[in-house]
């Protein structure tokens, strides 16, 4: 009888444990160094936690009405669209919703109490700061600060600290491994894990075997390579449209773009993909202090359908395939004033 007293005790402390640990918690965020980098963050405190990566925050808002468990979730680096807010709105009354991001939202956004907001800085770094992380995770956080160019004191420490050729080797390492199988989910999930230990990129297996296979198929060059000999230059803005899907950029998509558009002295970069009924848009502006891409995005897809939205120097949109060329000349009037 004593046995099997002991043993109901145990049954029951143990099924307690289970229903009080952190289970109940979520993080939605990008699928981007930025976002692996937040997702390691998360997992350091609450191991157990569920971790989303999505490819927009309208694909956010199609994550966050999914979930009907979850108490506690944190969206990180999703910018604050109308479907997004309007998911955030309808559950703040039953579970707690924390929005991290590093970069203003729109003045007409009314879910301002669940934001925490840190410019000049990566959305892992706010994340960081707030979640109050210990210092195991400083370097991680650097990756991401330097992956999103931002030039802030933890990275300056971690630099100093140790070298900026490991910092810009670790960060590359992490930001080539998950561009070999852009749409592996598992992969971040997993590398987040391991990540979380504190330990650098090039220390977990299988994240330096994918950065080794993106190298030695040589992808970063050959991806520069497709951009340049298909990019055409408007005013300031470099252009890269693609009418075939198939049109590969080895994984690198915008990454490349960037890269290509700073060497030729642009000031902004936009890549078109057009399908049948949409074309998908991403912007990039590559000067602090240019045209705010979230707000023009916001105000062309108001005015002409489907759906757009970001921050100043980064948007993306998809809108009516037969306003794409009034979307590009809209853009580049813009930016030539």
């Amino acid at each position: 009888m004593f046995i099997i007293l002991m043993m109901l005790i145990l049954v029951t402390e143990g099924m307690d444990s289970f229903s009080r640990d952190d289970r109940d918690r979520h993080l939605i965020t990008r699928g981007n160094v930025d976002g692996i980098v937040c997702a390691s963050l998360f997992l350091r405190l609450f191991p157990q936690a569920r971790v989303s990566f999505v490819t927009s925050p309208s694909a956010g808002a199609k994550v966050l009405s999914l979930d009907h468990n979850s108490s506690n979730v944190v969206l990180a680096d999703l910018a604050l669209v109308p479907d997004l807010e309007k998911g955030i709105r309808a559950i703040i009354p039953e579970r707690e919703v924390i929005t991290i991001d590093h970069h203003q939202p729109n003045a007409t956004s009314d879910v301002r109490s669940a934001l925490v907001v840190k410019e000049g800085m990566s959305a892992a770094s706010v994340l960081y700061h707030h979640l109050r992380i210990d210092s195991g995770m400083r370097k991680l956080v650097a990756i991401a600060d330097l992956m999103e160019y931002c030039e802030t004191d933890l990275l300056e420490e971690e630099v100093e600290l140790n070298g900026l050729k490991k910092v810009f080797d670790e960060a590359r390492v992490l930001d080539f491994a998950w561009r070999l199988d852009i749409g592996d989910d598992l992969f971040r999930v997993q590398a987040s894990a391991r990540l979380s230990q504190g330990l650098w990129p090039s220390e977990v297996g299988m994240i330096k075997r994918r950065y080794l296979q993106v190298v030695n198929e040589q992808r970063w060059p050959k991806a520069l390579a497709r951009v340049s000999s298909n990019l055409t230059i408007r005013g300031g803005t470099a252009v890269l449209e693609s009418h075939d899907k198939n049109r590969s950029l080895y994984g690198f998509g915008t990454r490349a773009l960037v890269e290509v558009a700073r060497k030729k002295g642009c000031n902004y970069a936009i890549m078109v993909n057009q399908r049948k009924q949409h074309s998908s848009v991403s912007l990039r502006g590559l000067q602090p202090d240019g045209l705010n891409l979230g707000r023009f995005v916001e105000d062309f897809t108001a005015v002409h359908g489907l759906e757009g939205g970001g921050h100043p120097t980064s948007a993306g949109a998809r809108i009516p395939v037969e306003t794409t060329n009034q979307f590009l000349d809209e853009f580049v009037g813009l930016t030539n004033r």
